[in-house]
């Protein structure tokens, strides 16, 4: 399975449990409702194996369902009780969908669980929501009986303009296909995560996975028969529904989106408050245009200029739903502010160490305000390009994960709410400290996947052969000729023709003696049926 792209590095979270190994096994049966985990790293659980699937086991087996993961991957810990999915590490939308009709025909899943498009938000995300409209339609079309549920994606550092226009499409996208008689469901999952929620600006860590698992869970609680083949759920006879919500009222209300808060619900039952629903109030059909498993959510992806009236709905364990709660009546602003914020200014670097330092900047103005700021790297002192490395809210910020002895260039842009850009700041530039490095190391590739016009090397370990600890590695390596460097995790890497250096980052630098570190990996792309691998791997 290929792997996710990533350029972003964190610690990865560990699994103090034994792990079964990611790939294809016999699948686990055991006669339950079929429901099929789809999506990419983050469905297979790339930072914690098992991800979302180890914390949904436990709730719907506490629920009294008998559930049965059905998919051609198999890995997680001894403790999640099937193993099956069909997440796929690096996979985009359109590799989802070209291999899905033959899932659905050997799996036959009663209910699937999609979670897809991160991998899109770096490769091509303008054609992400027409891509995922399609996938919707190539199941709910071979699978008609099939319970669909479908989520925004979680967030994504670097990237969350991205990912923001992209889930602001997908509730249209579902509710296009549930007025048609479809059976496909939104689930909100981008805000129950935050960026603090991920382990590596990617994917989650084992406590953004179990946040992950809670809204997968109410969810499926929410449409009848999803766990239980259309039978009654095992807790049939809580029939009583939730308190009606509070009063909703709308805040940071701007072109395209709305925050949108009320008053708690309780739930008398016994089945236990599970979330909310929101609607939008606008004839003989009022859509759902949102979901929160608390008692406030951000709507994006609204109409300029438009009036909303929304009003909300509880849901318990069971089902039930409860009252309509009052209407909140907003309209958002209009999108016709096309004046860019000022330039931030004065910007300047302080407490620069092996691997990392701290930029501030004076503030810029806008006509209608500033809603944030892009922060922008570019290696060397000179030549390297900027990218977008993060985002901030404040005037300052402070960048992690830089590798020792290294020079980096920053700029700062702000943005508005309608999306325009500033010019760049002043250019500051900075050489992180130099860190010791003693002992010798070696780097040893392995090939996790590989198909006609590509390949995975996951892991690339780095050991540390010497007597004494390393606190900083280097390896080198050259790709075939055609080769493409296309991605890489967990490591800073430079591209010089068909000569590819990467040098550790802040979380996998320091090795003991005889320690290693199997968290480095990369994908290229090559010319078709090439099985030429790459060669000459040295490590200092």
């Amino acid at each position: 399975m290929t792997r996710l792209l990533s350029g972003l590095t964190a610690g990865v979270a560990l699994i103090a449990a034994a792990v079964f190994a990611t790939g294809s096994a016999s699948a686990e049966s055991n006669g339950g409702v079929r429901v099929m985990p789809l999506g990419d790293s983050i469905t297979d659980g790339l930072t914690v194996p098992g991800g979302y699937r180890i914390n949904l086991w436990q709730r719907v087996v506490s629920g009294g369902y008998t559930v049965d993961f059905v998919g051609s991957g198999f890995n997680g810990p001894a403790s999640l009780g099937d193993h099956d999915h069909e997440g796929h590490s690096g996979w985009r939308i359109d590799q989802i969908d070209a291999n899905i009709v033959n899932w659905l025909r050997t799996y036959t899943p009663r209910t699937m669980l999609l979670h897809i498009g991160t991998n899109d938000m770096f490769q091509n995300p303008s054609g992400a929501p027409a891509r995922l409209a399609t996938l919707i339609d190539r199941i709910t079309t071979n699978a008609p009986n099939t319970e669909l549920f479908v989520a925004t994606i979680i967030p994504l550092s670097g990237a969350d303009a991205a990912v923001r226009t992209f889930n602001a499409a997908i509730p249209g996208i579902v509710q296009t296909r549930a007025s048609a008689g479809r059976r496909v469901h939104l689930v909100e999952m981008y805000s129950a995560l935050t960026t603090a929620d991920l382990a590596d600006g990617v994917h989650p860590n084992a406590g953004g996975y179990n946040k992950m698992a809670a809204v997968w869970y109410n969810a499926l609680q929410s449409v009848p028969g999803s766990l239980s083949n259309g039978t009654p759920s095992p807790s049939p006879t809580d029939t009583t529904p939730p308190t009606t919500p509070g009063a909703p009222s709308a805040a940071n209300v701007t072109a395209s989106a709305a925050t949108i808060s009320w008053g708690a619900s309780t739930d008398p039952g016994g089945s236990g408050l599970a979330g909310y629903n929101l609607y939008r109030e606008q004839g003989a059909t009022d859509p759902q245009i949102g979901q929160s498993a608390t008692n406030s959510v951000t709507l994006t992806g609204l109409t300029a200029g438009t009036q909303y009236q929304l009003y909300v709905r509880a849901r318990d364990g069971a089902g039930n739903l409860s009252g309509n709660s009052t209407l909140v009546t907003f309209t958002t602003t209009t999108s016709g502010d096309t004046s860019p914020p000022t330039a931030p200014g004065a910007l300047t670097a302080s407490g620069t160490t092996t691997t990392g330092t701290n930029l501030s900047w004076t503030a810029s103005s806008d006509n209608t305000g500033v809603t944030g700021y892009d922060i922008l790297r570019a290696p060397g002192a000179s030549g390297g390009a900027f990218t977008q490395a993060d985002t901030a809210t404040a005037t300052s910020f402070s960048d992690t994960g830089l590798t020792a002895g290294t020079t980096y260039r920053y700029q700062v842009r702000a943005r508005d709410a309608a999306g325009n850009l500033s010019p760049v700041s002043n250019t500051v530039q900075i050489t992180t400290q130099t860190g010791g490095t003693t002992g010798t190391c070696t780097a040893t590739p392995t090939v996790q996947t590989q198909w006609n016009s590509g390949y995975v090397i996951q892991p690339l370990t780095i050991a540390n052969t010497g007597t004494a600890t390393i606190t900083g590695w280097t390896v080198t390596l050259t790709l075939p000729a055609g080769h493409t460097l296309t991605g890489s995790w967990n490591g800073t890497v430079t591209v010089s023709g068909q000569s590819v250096t990467i040098r550790n980052v802040g979380h996998n630098g320091t090795l003991a003696p005889g320690a290693s570190t199997t968290s480095v990996g990369f994908q290229v792309s090559r010319p078709n049926g090439n099985t030429a691998l790459p060669s000459g791997y040295t490590c200092a």
